[in-house]
């Protein structure tokens, strides 16, 4: 368990345990979480480099079944060369991608539960989401969105293993994250998260990019009483964050002091 490293504080094992070398880095890209920014540096970095995306315009099949389709393909042919992969994984792509992949690194972003609902129901609803006629149809409030439970804990659909995911037990999804991932940042602490990431790869920068930013006034005015609800729709994303977000705080001062 490489993060447990950093979060005792073992900064010295951990930069060296984690440390990318020769293999792919994949970044499982969860959906607003700092993730078209980290892409874009860490693709600059690491060449040659490819996104797993699938074609949202196309409405004749589903989007789970273009991804497998995507990561299939991905893994029959440029797997083999690249240094870099980004996509919106699922976590059964992780588990396939893990076993074909000898000496791959796999990172993530988490995010506040509540503000990553929120800013992704926002951007379904945004031109740059395609389908967001259809989106607004269905879903024309936060409250009606949080009726689709084929959303709720989209993080850890995208984390973690389907097989530990269906036994809905938050203890059990939080160590298969901190086992199964080499670094897991947040985004509240996007650019010491990002410092660290890049020292991995044996380039320590701060991040330059920011992009995709659709923060305002309705995540920042969101009532209590529905903050809470979209955490408790979305528990086992709540306790992915609680574990991981109060110890990279623990350790903030610490490994800032320690990176320079």
């Amino acid at each position: 368990m490489l993060m447990t490293l950093l979060f005792e504080g073992r900064f010295a094992d951990y930069l060296r345990d984690a440390a990318v070398g020769n293999g792919a880095v994949i970044f499982v890209h969860v959906p607003k979480t700092a993730g078209s920014s980290l892409r874009g540096e860490l693709a600059a970095r690491l060449q040659p480099d490819m996104n797993i995306e699938v074609d949202y315009n196309d409405a004749t099949r589903l989007f789970r079944d273009k991804m497998d389709d995507a990561v299939r393909n991905f893994l029959a042919g440029p797997a083999e060369h690249i240094r870099f992969a980004s996509g919106h994984l699922m976590g059964r792509h992780v588990a396939q991608m893990r076993s074909a992949m000898q000496g791959a690194r796999f990172i993530t972003f988490l995010r506040d539960p509540v503000e990553r609902v929120v800013s992704d129901y926002r951007y379904q609803r945004s031109p740059k989401h395609p389908p967001h006629p259809q989106f607004r149809e269905k879903y024309p409030s936060l409250e009606a969105y949080l009726e689709f439970k084929g959303d709720r804990n989209k993080s850890a659909q995208h984390l973690i293993a389907p097989a530990v995911y269906a036994g809905r037990d938050p203890e059990e999804c939080v160590d298969y994250l901190l086992r199964a991932y080499d670094f897991v940042g947040v985004q509240e602490m996007y650019p010491l998260s990002f410092r660290t990431l890049t020292a991995l790869i044996g380039e320590p920068a701060w991040p330059k990019l920011r992009e995709n930013v659709n923060r305002n006034e309705e995540e920042e005015n969101l009532s209590p009483e529905l903050a809470a609800e979209v955490r408790e729709a979305n528990a086992i994303d709540a306790a992915l964050y609680e574990a991981v977000f109060p110890r990279w705080r623990a350790i903030r001062d610490a490994l800032a002091a320690h990176l320079g």
